[in-house]
C-alpha cells in the first residue's frame, strides 16, 4: 500500500521481515503505520480511526527490531489522554512493553527538568501567586518602566494580572528572552503571521495600548517598549527560581537547547530512539519548540500523530500548519500515513461531516469510510422564534432523561457560552441532573452577581418598597452606567450627597442623583450633565415593562456591563455577556421579577456545586445531561448530539470575516457534530431577539439543510 514523503514524493516499501503483531485487530491501513520503516512519521487519524491502538503497536513494533531494548518518550496534551495511555500500556498485549515506554504530558516532562536542573523551584500555579509574583518579585523591574509603573499605580489589580498574562503569552508564542537585539523578536512576527497567529499577539498589543501601557498599536512600538521589560522578567524569575506552568516547557525548553549546544547528550537506557506526539493539531510555538529540542538531543525520530480537520485551539496560539507542513518545522522528511476507517461514527455522520469539511483549503485530502453501517437520526429543528427552539430542546431533554438508559448522555454543544444559560436556569429550576463544563460558569461571576443586583433593585422600584439597601443599590448602578466604576472619592462624595437628601424611594435618591454637582467619572460635573446621564440610564432600568425590558435596557444602557475583551481577563462575564438570551428566555417570566430571580439563584447554586472537568471521576460527570461549548467537546462523544442556534453569525461566528477564521469555525462544526453516536439535533430559529436568521451555511454544505 502506498504512502507518500512530505514534499518528496513516494516513500520506500514496507519492510519485508516478519512481524509479532499478528494478534492485534489491525485494519490496513493501521497495519501500514505500525509496519512502516524507521523514521520519521506523520500519523493522520481521524476521528474514531483507532489512532491510540496503533500508536502503541508502532512502539511494540519498534521494540521487536530493537530486540526489547528501545526506548519511546509519548508526550499527551491532556492528563486525561496520558492515563488513558498508561491504562492501555497494562493490557497483556503490551505488558512487556510498559516499562520501556515514557508516557507523560509535556508540562510534567518539562517539570522534572525544571527540579533536575534549578534549586527549589517554586511553581506559581495559582492567580493570587502570580499576582504576587509581579506585585514583588518583578516591583524592581516594572519601576524602571515608567508607563507600565503608572498603569499599575492606577489599576494594580487589574494590570498585576495582565502582566502575568503578558509573561506567559510571550513564551507560548515562541518569544525568546535569551536571544540579541530585536532580531528573533522581529522572526517570531513573521512566523507568527505565516501561521496565521499574528491576531493573538495584535490583541495583547491592543490590550497593553488599552491600559495606557503602550502609546500606539504598533508592532514596532511593542516591541521597544515591552520586550526589554518582558526580558528583564524572564531573567529575574529564573534568577529567583519562580516558575509559572508555562514556565514547565519554557524554561525546560531552554535548559534543553544548553545541554545540545554542551554536547551532553544522554546515552544507553536513558536515550529515546523514537519520540511520538499524540494531537499534534493541538500544539503552539513553545510545545514545536521544546518538542523539536527533545528529539534534538536524544537524536530520535519522531512520530506526530493527530488530525489536521480537528485543529480547533488556534485561540491559544496552536495551528494547522504544524501537522499541516512538518517537514518544514523539523527540516526533515516525513512519511505519512492516513488511518481511513472511522469505527466510531454513525454512517451518515462521517458523510455529512466529510461533504462539510472538504470545503476547507487548509488540510490534507484524506478518504474516511464509515465502518458502522446504522445511521444516526438526524433532525433539523426550524423555530420561528428562539423560544420555540429553547422549548423543542427542552422536550429533548426531558424525553432523553425519562428514557433511563444506563450510561446514555446527551451533550448540548453551543458556539458561545450564552446561548447556553437559558438552559442551565430552566434545568436547575425542573431539577433535571445535568453538569456543565468549568468555563460556563458565568453565574459565579462577579458581574453576573451584579447584574443580578440591578434587577432586584429594579424590582423594588416597582414595587414601591423602600430597601434598606436603596444607596448601595443606587451606587451600584451608578458603577455601572460607564465601562469602569466610580473612583473612591467620588463614590465617597456622591454617597454624601444622597445620604443627605434622605430620600425615601428609589424615584427621589434618583431626583438626588440628577441635582449631585460633584466630579464623577473624572468629569468636573458643574452642570450637572453628568449626573443626570447617571440618572436618566437607572430611570429606563426602572421604567422597563418587564423583566424582559429590564434585561435589554441593562445590556444597552450600561457600558460597565458590555462585551469587553479586556476586562473578560478579570471576569468570564464579559466575554460574551448573556443579554440577548437571557431576555429571550425572560420573556415567559412576564413582570415576575422575583420568580425569575430565585430561578437564577437556583441555578447559580447547582452550578457551585459542579467539579471542574479535570475532576471527571466524580459522579456528577456520569448525570445524563451535557452542558458545554464546542471547544470543550472535542475528545468526547455522547449518544446524542444538540447543536444550538445552527445560524448565520453564530455558526460560523459573525467575526470570523478571513477565510483562515472561517475555515477554523468550519473545523469546529466539524468537531461538534461528529461528537454524536446515535442522535443528531440541529436547532435553528427564524428570529433572536430583535435580529432576523437564516441558517448557518455549514448545514448546507454538510447537506442537512
Amino acid at each position: 500500500m502506498a504512502h507518500e514523503i512530505d514534499g518528496h514524493g513516494p516513500g520506500p516499501a514496507l519492510m519485508p521481515e516478519a512481524s509479532d503483531v499478528g494478534r492485534a485487530q489491525l485494519d490496513p491501513f493501521q497495519r501500514a503505520f505500525v509496519e512502516a520503516p524507521a523514521g520519521s512519521l506523520r500519523l493522520l487519524a481521524p476521528a474514531g480511526s483507532g489512532k491510540t491502538q496503533s500508536l502503541l503497536w508502532r512502539c511494540a513494533e519498534l521494540s521487536r527490531r530493537a530486540d526489547g531494548k528501545g526506548r519511546f518518550l509519548v508526550v499527551t496534551f491532556t492528563r486525561a489522554a496520558r492515563d488513558e495511555l498508561r491504562a492501555r500500556l497494562k493490557a497483556d498485549d503490551f505488558g512487556a512493553l510498559a516499562s520501556s515506554v515514557d508516557v507523560v504530558t509535556l508540562n510534567s516532562w518539562g517539570w522534572r527538568r525544571v527540579r533536575a536542573n534549578h534549586h527549589s523551584p517554586r511553581l506559581l500555579a495559582g492567580e493570587y501567586e502570580r499576582r504576587q509574583l509581579v506585585q514583588n518579585t518583578l516591583q524592581p523591574v516594572w519601576k524602571a518602566y515608567p508607563a507600565i509603573a503608572a498603569a499599575i499605580a492606577s489599576r494594580p489589580f487589574v494590570i498585576d494580572k495582565v502582566l502575568s498574562g503578558l509573561i506567559d503569552d510571550l513564551k507560548s508564542l515562541g518569544f525568546d528572552h535569551e536571544a540579541e537585539g530585536f532580531g528573533q523578536a522581529n522572526d517570531r512576527i513573521d512566523d507568527l503571521m505565516r501561521l496565521g497567529l499574528l491576531a493573538r499577539l495584535e490583541a495583547i498589543v491592543d490590550r497593553l495600548h488599552e491600559l495606557k501601557i503602550l502609546e500606539d498599536t504598533r508592532l514596532e512600538t511593542f516591541l521597544e517598549a515591552v520586550i526589554p521589560f518582558w526580558k528583564e522578567c524572564c531573567r529575574t524569575m529564573l534568577d529567583q527560581a519562580m516558575f509559572t506552568m508555562e514556565d514547565q516547557k519554557y524554561v525546560a525548553f531552554l535548559d534543553v537547547r544548553r545541554q545540545i549546544a554542551e554536547g551532553r547528550r544522554p546515552t544507553g537506557g536513558s536515550r529515546y530512539g523514537q519520540v511520538l506526539v499524540d494531537e499534534f493539531q493541538d500544539i503552539n510555538p513553545l510545545d514545536l519548540a521544546l518538542t523539536r529540542a527533545i528529539v534534538e538531543l536524544h537524536v530520535a525520530d519522531v512520530t506526530l500523530v493527530g488530525d489536521d480537520d480537528q485543529a480547533i485551539f488556534e485561540w491559544r496560539g496552536a495551528s494547522p500548519h504544524y501537522i499541516l507542513k512538518p517537514h518544514e518545522h523539523f527540516e526533515r522528511a516525513f512519511a505519512t500515513y492516513v488511518l481511513e476507517r472511522n469505527y466510531r461514527c454513525p454512517r451518515n455522520i462521517v458523510a455529512a461531516s466529510q461533504r462539510l469539511i472538504v470545503n476547507n483549503t487548509r488540510r490534507e485530502p484524506k478518504r474516511v469510510v464509515a465502518m458502522q453501517t446504522v445511521d444516526a437520526e438526524i433532525d433539523v429543528f426550524n423555530a420561528p422564534t428562539f423560544t420555540g427552539s429553547l422549548d423543542a430542546v427542552m422536550a429533548e431533554v426531558r424525553a432523553f432523561v425519562a428514557a433511563q438508559r444506563p450510561g446514555a448522555r446527551l451533550a448540548i454543544l453551543s458556539r458561545k457560552r450564552a446561548q447556553l444559560i437559558p438552559y442551565q436556569v430552566m434545568m436547575a429550576r425542573e431539577n433535571i441532573p445535568f453538569c456543565a463544563a468549568e468555563d460556563l460558569q458565568v453565574f459565579l461571576s462577579h458581574s453576573f452577581d451584579k447584574l443580578r443586583h440591578a434587577l432586584q433593585a429594579c424590582a423594588f422600584a416597582r414595587a414601591s418598597f423602600r430597601s434598606p439597601t436603596l444607596l448601595d443599590d443606587v451606587l451600584g448602578l451608578c458603577d455601572l452606567v460607564k465601562r469602569w466604576p466610580l473612583k473612591r472619592a467620588e463614590r465617597d462624595g456622591l454617597r454624601r450627597h444622597l445620604a443627605a437628601a434622605k430620600p425615601k424611594s428609589y424615584a427621589e435618591a434618583l431626583d438626588a442623583l440628577a441635582d449631585h454637582r460633584g466630579p464623577l467619572k473624572g468629569v468636573v460635573n458643574e452642570d450637572g450633565g453628568a449626573s443626570l446621564s447617571f440618572a436618566e440610564a437607572i430611570r429606563r432600568l426602572f421604567a422597563a415593562a418587564d423583566v424582559r425590558g429590564a434585561i435589554v435596557a441593562l445590556g444597552a444602557g450600561f457600558d460597565g456591563l458590555d462585551q469587553d475583551y479586556g476586562k473578560s481577563q478579570e471576569d468570564i462575564f464579559h466575554a460574551d455577556p448573556p443579554f440577548l438570551y437571557l431576555a429571550e428566555y425572560a420573556e415567559r417570566y412576564g413582570d415576575d421579577f422575583q420568580t425569575f430571580l430565585d430561578d437564577l439563584e437556583a441555578a447559580r447554586e447547582t452550578l457551585a456545586r459542579l467539579p471542574g472537568e479535570e475532576d471527571d471521576a466524580d459522579e456528577t460527570w456520569r448525570r445524563p445531561i451535557h452542558l458545554m461549548t464546542a471547544l470543550r467537546a472535542k475528545g468526547k462523544e455522547f449518544d446524542t448530539v444538540v447543536m444550538l442556534d445552527v445560524v448565520d453569525g453564530v455558526w460560523p461566528l459573525r467575526r470570523a470575516a478571513s477565510l483562515e477564521a472561517r475555515e477554523a469555525e468550519r473545523r469546529l462544526f466539524y468537531v461538534a457534530m461528529t461528537r454524536a453516536k446515535r442522535r443528531l439535533v440541529l436547532t435553528s430559529s427564524g428570529r433572536i431577539g430583535d435580529e432576523p436568521a437564516i441558517p448557518s451555511p455549514f448545514l448546507g454544505e454538510a447537506g442537512l439543510g
